[in-house]
């Protein structure tokens, strides 16, 4: 049986926190870096987290055709909005998300970008948080940008929490003997489905593979972490105490996620500044159609998404014909 590594073993989120720091060491992408000095420029007190599919952009890619995920993490709700009902949505049903586009050498880049205060996300990582919506996105390998270098050891500890979290929740999938990737593929899936997320069957595995050794190192010290004893032979991670079975706790947030899913979709209506302009420039970089949104739309996008959508299909039925 191989011995745990004394570090991880006397202080396992400081190995948590150790592997954090060395995902987000590599310099980001000329792109990423565009983006975010552009967006950080509205929030100059606030740092940004950094996951999704524009975070693992390879070089050669066209960073023009991909929509980057950013968590803007400021003090507090006033600094970072100007007004009180969008820091009230925040906190009522977390989070807001907006759109942002700018220009760069490369060409237009575009991003989504979801808004909380440090103590807020500091709260929706921890274990006392029942669903899985935020502690299941941050448990997966992010980066951190802190230009000013203000909240980047709180964020550190709240991602280690994020990775407790999510296995101290999935390890009740899996019994008392697993391995970090069977906990992994266990927890995730059942994540999706808590969002009501349309994810191919195989999604789960490949972003595991795609990790790396991510779930390989940080599995067993998130389980110490949460007050697990455990050893580990090659692969293999076996816990001294059987865990509480956790099949009902995931369909309650399953559940809970149909709700949730659609209080957040309305929500984004009204918060996702400049998301018809988004949505009609997916439309036209996979189908080829340009709906051509108005001022109008732009201003009502709840109200204007229907004749949006309704120019969609005849300018398809016409794209057909010809």
């Amino acid at each position: 049986m191989t011995a745990a590594n004394p570090t991880e073993h006397d202080d396992p989120v400081s190995s948590l926190r150790a592997r954090i720091a060395q995902v987000s060491a590599p310099p980001m992408s000329d792109a990423a870096k565009h983006l975010l000095d552009a967006l950080l420029e509205k929030f100059p007190t606030s740092a940004a987290l950094f996951y999704g599919s524009g975070a693992s952009v390879s070089s050669h890619e066209d960073p023009t055709n991909i929509i980057f995920d950013f968590y803007i993490i400021g003090p507090s709700y006033d600094a970072l909005y100007a007004s009180g009902m969008l820091g009230l949505a925040n906190k009522i049903m977390p989070p807001n998300v907006f759109y942002f586009e700018t220009p760069s050498p490369d060409g237009t880049l575009r991003a989504k970008y979801a808004v909380l205060t440090i103590d807020h996300f500091e709260s929706l990582v921890s274990t006392k948080t029942f669903h899985s919506y935020f502690w299941a996105r941050f448990a997966q390998p992010c980066r951190i940008y802190d230009p000013n270098n203000q909240m980047r050891d709180r964020l550190e500890n709240a991602l280690a929490q994020s990775i407790i979290s999510f296995c101290a929740n999935a390890v009740g999938l899996v019994g008392k003997s697993f391995t970090a990737k069977e906990l992994w593929l266990a927890g995730l899936n059942a994540s999706y489905k808590a969002e009501l997320r349309a994810e191919d069957s195989d999604r789960a595995g490949k972003l595991i593979e795609s990790y790396g050794d991510w779930a390989a190192t940080v599995t067993a010290p998130a389980l110490r972490a949460a007050g697990y004893s455990v050893t580990k032979e090659n692969d293999k991670i076996t816990i001294g105490e059987t865990p509480k079975p956790a099949d009902l706790s995931w369909r309650m947030r399953a559940m809970a996620g149909a709700g949730l899913s659609v209080a957040r979709l309305l929500k984004g209506t009204q918060t996702f500044n400049g998301g018809i302009d988004y949505i009609a420039w997916k439309i036209k970089r996979h189908s080829g159609i340009d709906i051509g949104v108005t001022e109008w739309e732009r201003k009502h996008p709840l109200l204007g998404a229907p004749g949006a959508g309704l120019r969609y299909y005849r300018l398809r039925a016409k794209q057909k014909n010809t």
